[in-house]
């Protein structure tokens, strides 16, 4: 979903959204009748050295219709355009780090068709996922000997859906569905260190324990109704939804001395506090035909609330006495306009306000204080580190594109030129505490009156501004084009640049497809490279920083070949090369976060090291695929 639609997608749907829908039984079946469907599916990806497995299942009896797909994963790590023959540790590490990754997941689903006009249906998902990483990168000595991570995460969901259709009063449709969603993240790192052990001998074992737990259920009621009125055909939706979601967090360091003894266990009181998150949507949309349908006009609203009510307890020490429940409400829409002035052309318009409300961790995540003592008094003073904000409002967007569009039986091409305005930023700054009388930090330091802390706020505003084109063009039966490209650009308040905008890029494909059993594919990708003078950063005193790897992101032409064989009508094989002239090269999105330097601090990378994050030098896909 392009643009600010935030009536289909709440919260968070500021310049756009990806919405999935997951396959129901009558995906895979015929129209009507009983029918069976059995599904085999194995593929291989050499960019992370994936294999792939998936097993789908359907079937209409009478009235019910089932089905069951298994998929299993098992993979590694992301490889960069280096060799990883002979690779180093440490900061100059080429290559990414070594992974061994498995994900299983399984859907079902049952739906019962009541009539023609009703069916209900229950569904159940089941994710399981887990990593091995040996973080090569950050061994060095005499620091981290080793370190390693086991993650994991677990997910499963239960859902009841019921369908309606019915040429009412007051709907056509209706579509109510209720989900539970029990989700769990788990991530363990056992380091081996060589400095810096309890009671001073070497070495000695430290393990990190993380963990967050979230539940969520879900109601929700989607109508839909046309009316046609004179000349005019309206297409109405609207609907409502509740939900509760429940978070957790908690995060254990264990540290043993070199006998192997437990020498601490600290938990970390520093983190998101448990915290339930209620909330509730109402959003109403038309869209009205004109003329013959030569006019579109579609216009609706939607209003949501959110109420954050955190549990201050011992895992989660609040000495700043600033987390506290709040609440976060606010309206948004959305307007559009498409006028066909021709049979094969148009002109489009859609103006829409959308809005993030802040998550739990930009609300409480962490808060702190520092003890000093009073100047005058001697007694000790506890000065903020790092607070809530109880007053943060919502970010929130404003959106504009405006759009050309030709199309016939054989060429479609079309414009766009688009305006975002984002205000309300969040994001961490310091700020001013007042201390009358003084504070000292030691003995014999100097009295000091104001102390600076930081606190989330909403500042500043940025504009992001840019166009794109699409095109399509059939030549003849047997060969068609097509083309994609976008640029954009972003400004901050103080005119510095918007560092995170994507350089620009364009694809260019061609596609030969001689009979409906066979197709070849060849596509050429060009991204503009990122300039020093569009990523800096000015700060409050006047200095102007860079991100360290910019030159790395200097451009690239990749060019991808692929294509599709119906060996029979029941048995498919796709395969593609990719990259295939074996280019190196850096996506900015990737390095404009990486430090430069010689330490191992996390995310620091040396001249050589930042290799790992170069993207696939020449690899291979292919699936196999038999159904019957």
């Amino acid at each position: 979903v392009k643009g600010a639609d935030s009536i289909t997608a709440g919260s968070g749907a500021l310049g756009g959204a990806v919405v999935l829908v997951t396959k129901d039984p009558s995906d895979y079946l015929k129209a009507s009748g009983n029918d069976t469907h059995v599904g085999l599916k194995t593929g291989y990806s050499g960019a992370n050295d994936e294999t792939m497995g998936t097993v789908s299942f359907a079937n209409r009896t009478g009235i019910v219709e089932s089905m069951l797909v298994y998929t299993r994963r098992e993979g590694h790590e992301g490889a960069s355009w280096y060799d990883t023959t002979h690779d180093r540790a440490g900061v100059g590490r080429r290559t990414p780090d070594p992974v061994d990754s498995t994900r299983d997941n399984l859907l079902g689903k049952v739906d019962v068709v009541l009539s023609e006009a009703q069916r209900i249906g229950v569904v159940y998902e089941r994710g399981r996922a887990t990593s091995e990483v040996d973080n090569l990168s950050r061994v060095y000595s005499p620091g981290y000997l080793s370190r390693r991570g086991h993650d994991t995460n677990d997910r499963d969901r239960v859902g009841l859906r019921y369908q309606w259709t019915a040429p009412t009063a007051l709907f056509d449709t209706l579509e109510a569905q209720y989900d539970h969603q029990e989700t769990e993240s788990r991530g363990i790192t056992t380091i081996i260190a060589g400095s810096g052990c309890p009671g001073g001998a070497v070495p000695c074992l430290r393990s990190e324990n993380r963990s967050t737990e979230q539940s969520m259920d879900r109601i929700a009621a989607d109508f839909s109704k046309a009316i046609e009125t004179g000349g005019a055909r309206h297409a109405l939706a609207y609907g409502l939804a509740w939900q509760q979601r429940d978070v957790d967090f908690t995060a254990v360091d264990t540290r043993w001395n070199a006998a192997g003894q437990v020498a601490s266990v600290e938990v970390d009181p520093k983190q998101v506090p448990k915290t339930d998150v209620r909330g509730w949507n109402l959003y109403l949309r038309d869209s009205v035909r004109l003329f013959d349908e030569r006019l579109t006009l579609s216009a609706g609203a939607r209003y949501d609330r959110y109420d954050y009510s955190p549990q201050v307890d011992a895992l989660f020490q609040d000495r700043s006495g600033t987390v506290r429940d709040v609440r976060f409400a606010s309206p948004s829409w959305q307007a559009g306009a498409e006028w066909r002035f021709v049979d094969s052309q148009s002109l489009w318009l859609q103006v829409g306000r959308g809005f993030r409300a802040p998550t739990v961790s930009d609300m409480y995540s962490p808060t702190s204080t520092t003890s000093v003592t009073d100047a005058q008094t001697g007694q000790t003073l506890q000065l903020n580190s790092s607070v809530s904000n109880i007053d943060l409002e919502a970010e929130k967007s404003l959106n504009v594109e405006l759009g050309w569009r030709w199309s016939s039986d054989r060429l479609l091409l079309g414009a766009s030129i688009f305006r975002d305005r984002y205000s309300n930023f969040i994001e961490y700054t310091n700020q001013i505490q007042e201390v009358p009388g003084g504070f000292r930090t030691c003995a014999t330091c100097a009295i000091q009156y104001q102390s600076t802390y930081q606190m989330p706020t909403n500042s500043g505003t940025v504009t992001v501004k840019g166009a794109e084109l699409e095109g399509r063009w059939l030549i003849d039966d047997q060969w068609s084009t097509r083309l994609a490209a976008s640029y954009s650009e972003g400004e901050k308040a103080n005119g510095d640049p918007l560092e995170s905008i994507v350089p620009a890029t364009a694809v260019l494909g061609v596609r030969y497809a001689p009979s409906r059993r066979w197709n070849l594919n060849a596509s050429v990708t060009h991204g503009w490279g990122k300039s020093a003078s569009d990523a800096y950063t000015t700060s409050s005193t006047g200095v102007v920083a860079t991100p360290a790897f910019v030159d790395k992101a200097d451009g690239f032409t990749t060019v991808d070949l692929y294509g599709t064989w119906h060996i029979t009508d029941s048995l498919r094989l796709s395969a593609g090369v990719y990259n295939l002239t074996n280019q190196e090269y850096y996506l900015w999105q990737r390095v404009r976060m990486i430090n430069r330097g010689s330490n191992t601090l996390y995310g620091y990378v040396n001249d050589e090291g930042i290799g790992r994050y170069s993207e696939p030098g020449r690899n291979v896909r292919a699936t196999l695929a038999y159904s019957f």
